[in-house]
């Protein structure tokens, strides 16, 4: 196969989400930003119930959380009624504020993202990143995440195309951008079952990860102090629920997408598709 037979049949492009993917250990930003706004309201939100929708635009996310049994009970109890979408517009507007502060504790870059970052780029692989923050969120955590070793080609957020995940108009504003085509030269590595759904609408290879992601949910202090066995059972059950999803492969981190990306080329150039 020629050099540019080679390229028609291998990866080209790589669109990484960006908490408990390549920043954030174990998605913790999204989780106490909003447990953070909930508790000036009186309201205690779990971990569990702020992470349901990780991954989703905020504003989804915001409406989610407040459409949550324990939490709409809670809201209703305390204010009358449930929130109006006057007050929801408020209540998002006060969040963009929290997830800014909250972000510039939360954005340390994963062990082994940058090394494999490079070696694809060594690759000729383009980089980007799609998320469910809104661009005004994202100029102190990029310039962070920067000074932590981690680069990406273009940031996408749902504000700069009208639609989040799992809407497929953020990866092909990227492939257009990136002058790439057809959709399956695209990976998309992310840790919640909304980056499959997103893979899946757009035609992309989809990779999960569990143990840095949002479905694990554990920073690398909180697994350190877990026995390997609860450590293990903790990791096989994401990867269980985002298999379930449809995640063409699942991996424990980004450290790990190497040969994924060389079995994907593989099975681009026995003429497979995502």
């Amino acid at each position: 196969m020629n050099d540019t037979a080679a390229l028609k049949h291998s990866v080209r492009g790589v669109i990484f989400d960006i908490s408990g993917t390549v920043l954030d250990y174990g998605s913790y930003g999204p989780v106490v930003a909003f447990k953070e706004l909930f508790s000036r309201y009186g309201i205690t939100v779990s971990h569990e119930e702020a992470r349901r929708p990780m991954g989703s635009h905020k504003t989804e996310h915001l409406r989610r959380v407040l459409a949550e049994p324990d939490v709409a009970a809670q809201w209703t109890k305390l204010h009358g009624s449930a929130p109006t979408e006057e007050r929801i517009d408020e209540l998002y507007r006060e969040f963009t504020h929290v997830q800014l502060e909250v972000l510039k504790r939360h954005c340390d870059v994963i062990p082994g993202v940058p090394e494999v970052v490079a070696e694809l780029r060594k690759r000729g692989i383009k980089i980007a990143n799609t998320t469910g923050y809104e661009s005004n969120m994202m100029t102190e955590l990029i310039a962070l995440a920067e000074e932590g070793g981690y680069t990406s080609d273009l940031w996408l957020c749902p504000d700069m195309v009208g639609k989040g995940r799992p809407a497929p108009w953020m990866a092909f504003h990227i492939a257009k951008a990136f002058d790439i085509y057809p959709m399956s030269a695209f990976v998309k590595v992310g840790d919640a079952p909304i980056d499959v759904a997103e893979a899946k609408s757009a035609g992309m290879w989809s990779v999960s990860v569990t143990r840095t992601g949002n479905e694990v949910g554990l920073t690398m202090a909180e697994l350190a102090a877990m026995s390997d066995e609860a450590q293990q059972e903790r990791i096989d059950a994401a990867k269980k629920r985002l298999e379930a999803c449809g995640a063409d492969y699942v991996i424990e981190g980004v450290a790990e997408l190497l040969p994924v990306i060389d079995d994907i080329n593989l099975r681009l150039a026995r003429g497979e598709k995502p």
